[in-house]
């Protein structure tokens, strides 16, 4: 076997690879041999079929399999070896490569590859890249105890209904004359939410009643969700989709959700009993816990501003744009012509910045550890869980959903990617000037929208 590379500019090149007999005949009959153990043919036990037969009905098949494996391994090894550092893969070269012909012994094989041109990564405090960050208001601090509050409300017993609350009570079908239908739907445990009625007249029925009132309504108006509707009758589904009755509802239990109060009571059940103690260290609490999440924001935009700077940097690097189509097109199952004439700045950017990050990791011998990615898991993990309202939890707390985001091969190959993307956006952190910009939410949202 014989691997050659031809130089035909800064940014492109050929390899060849030349194949002869005694590279691939082996490997061939090793899995001609294998085969055989397997196949099962009329007329011959299993792995008793003769090594010929097995050769004239699979021989050019495996030959094939065996001759693209020895080409795909060979191109990345000789790749590996020479340290090129190429865009893509490798592509069939379109004017040298000929069709593969099986009656021959020796085979030629070229491809061309893109390289990689050097960019420049040096970063230095002269060069100044904005940070904002983002001013936390009383407004701000005022929703987010509303949320507080909301989240660690409770049902509570009222005597009427007013049009929020839910009731618990009897329900009971009735014939034309208004009276119960014999035989007809009984349910002595059925629950509703007068705030989900979708029917104006059957919620305004509702409204005022009291314990031990008798509500008549339409139960297929107020609930066109056929789910909804049967879920409330305590019946099947299919057994709702004719039902157009009206219903007797005998009211027995009404509570109405009420936001928690802002006192020691929910410091304690929030915070624990004892850490917060008035009002005042409540809102300071709040207001660090929103400074906290925003911090993440301005992180995140930083990591466009600083990708941004990098591109800019290097607008002037060429890059082997006529191979980089021909790839795009060839990996990317779908895409047309106009497709990727409309989208292709795009591509170059996220092709040039995937060099520049590659140069970074490797002049700075950036490594990934198993905290890195535990620490990404336990963002994952905080980000996830401060949507149903839970904040402040201690790593501890969240050593457990990490773990497991890494015991999945997917997520944990998604977490290395993202620890060493954030090695790459520390160090341009450390080595660019950073220009803090205070800025209100509404402007700091506005910033994406001019991408």
């Amino acid at each position: 076997m014989n691997v050659t590379k031809t130089q035909i500019d800064d940014l492109n090149a050929t390899i060849k690879i030349e194949l002869n007999k005694e590279d691939y005949a082996t490997r061939v009959d090793d899995a001609l041999k294998e085969y055989r153990k397997k196949a099962v043919i009329d007329g011959f036990r299993k792995g008793k079929v003769p090594f010929g037969l097995v050769k004239k009905m699979y021989g050019k098949a495996v030959l094939v399999e065996e001759i693209n494996k020895l080409i795909g391994e060979n191109l990345s090894k000789f790749i590996q070896d020479n340290d090129l550092q190429i865009l893509g893969e490798p592509l069939p070269n379109e004017e040298n490569q000929k069709e593969l012909d099986l009656n021959q012994e020796n085979f030629e094989f070229v491809y061309d590859i893109a390289l990689a041109p050097a960019m420049n990564v040096k970063v230095s405090k002269r060069e100044k890249v904005p940070y904002y960050i983002i001013k936390v208001d009383d407004e701000m601090i005022d929703k987010q105890v509303e949320t507080i509050c909301r989240q660690n409300g409770e049902l509570m017993p009222v005597d009427a209904i007013e049009g929020t609350e839910y009731v618990k009570g009897e329900l009971i079908e009735l014939d034309g004359d208004g009276k119960q239908k014999e035989g007809g739907i009984h349910n002595d445990d059925a629950s509703l939410s007068v705030a989900h009625i979708k029917d104006e007249e059957s919620r305004n029925a509702f409204i005022g009643a009291k314990s031990g009132s008798e509500v008549i309504f339409n139960p297929a108006k107020a609930y066109p969700n056929k789910t909804d509707f049967a879920a409330l009758m305590g019946i099947s589904k299919e057994d709702a989709e004719n039902l157009e009755s009206d219903f007797c509802f005998i009211v027995k239990e009404i509570k109405r959700f009420v936001d928690a109060e802002v006192n020691q009571a929910l410091f304690d059940k929030v915070y624990g009993e004892g850490k917060v103690n008035s009002v005042e260290e409540f809102r300071a609490r709040v207001k660090d816990e929103l400074q906290n999440q925003f911090k993440a924001h301005s992180e995140y935009r930083f990591t466009f501003d600083a990708r941004e700077k990098m591109l800019k940097k290097n607008e002037s690097v060429a890059l082997p744009e006529a191979f980089m189509r021909r790839w795009l097109l060839a990996t990317n199952e779908g895409m047309t012509q106009e497709t990727l004439d409309k989208e292709f700045e795009l591509y170059r950017d996220e092709f040039k910045w995937q060099i520049i990050k590659g140069e970074v990791i490797k002049e700075n011998n950036l490594k990934v550890e198993e905290e890195d990615m535990k620490a990404v898991g336990r963002e994952i993990a905080a980000a996830q869980l401060q949507q149903y309202g839970l904040y402040g939890l201690s790593n501890e707390q969240l050593d457990g959903f990490a773990s497991r985001l890494m015991q999945d091969e997917k997520q944990r190959a998604n977490l290395y990617d993202r620890a060493l993307e954030n090695k790459v956006y520390a160090v341009l952190k450390e080595g660019f000037k950073l220009e803090e910009q205070e800025i209100s939410m509404d402007d700091f949202s506005k910033l994406f929208e001019k991408k």
